[in-house]
């Protein structure tokens, strides 16, 4: 059994802690990725059904709320900016905004779902799954906000002690 230094036990602690940290912020990162692609996948499907002409026609995400792709687009680089950002300040700046840009297409996919009873037009399948999907992209951010809150926090006497065992039982 080597012992280390009281020097360098401090500095091998903070690493670890810090590499933990990173961990569990790429973790939380990565599930809002998968969130916020498959948010973007529920504009490919149709959003309403119109009749035009005598024709019918299934108007697609994309077609009928640009400016939702484009509130989708803006939260997808957001969250891959959240991704390659470490944790900090930085980094819960940029959950918020990602976190207010989910609201927003919350807003609009259940506003695009609410079709007047004069048109001639009827909602299709896709702002009810863009609904779900947005909130999936939404908790996994306020996850993500709350997990670096409460990383700050002060830790167990008995888990420092016995991380500071464990470091000290491995070899320099």
């Amino acid at each position: 059994m080597s012992t280390l230094p009281d020097e360098e036990l401090p500095i091998r602690l903070a690493a670890a802690e810090q590499k933990l940290a990173v961990n569990e912020h790429r973790w939380f990162a990565r599930a809002g990725l998968l969130a916020a692609l498959a948010t973007g996948l529920t504009l490919l499907l149709p959003w309403a059904y119109s009749r035009r002409l005598g024709l019918s026609v299934w108007q697609l995400g994309l077609e009928t709320q640009p400016q939702l792709a484009l509130t989708w687009l803006v939260g997808l680089v957001a969250t891959v900016a959240l991704l390659m950002l470490k944790p900090g300040h930085r980094a819960q700046a940029t959950a918020c905004i990602v976190a207010v840009i989910t609201l927003l297409l919350l807003a609009g996919a259940y506003q695009a779902g609410q079709v007047e009873a004069l048109g001639d037009s009827w909602p299709g399948p896709g702002p009810a799954i863009a609904l779900v999907t947005t909130v999936c992209w939404f908790a996994t951010t306020t996850a993500h906000l709350f997990s670096q809150r409460t990383s700050h926090s002060t830790p167990n006497p008995a888990t420092v002690t016995h991380t500071i065992n464990q470091l000290r039982r491995r070899e320099p």
